[in-house]
């Protein structure tokens, strides 16, 4: 299978964007905790780990 290369784009395309959320649920339906835990956050909307805030003054 040939893959098309894509130019400097920063954002994925949907098509892209729906492919991931395929293999992650996939991966989550097939028993991988660390899939089904990142599903669990993206529906809540929160994310796994806190970014830091930065520079505090």
């Amino acid at each position: 299978m040939q893959t098309k290369t894509r130019g400097h784009q920063i954002r994925p395309t949907k098509a892209e964007v729906n492919s991931a959320w395929v293999r992650l649920r996939t991966a989550a339906d097939q028993g991988d905790i660390q899939a089904a835990a990142l599903l669990v956050a993206l529906a809540e909307n929160r994310p796994l780990l806190s970014a830091p805030t930065g520079a505090r003054a």
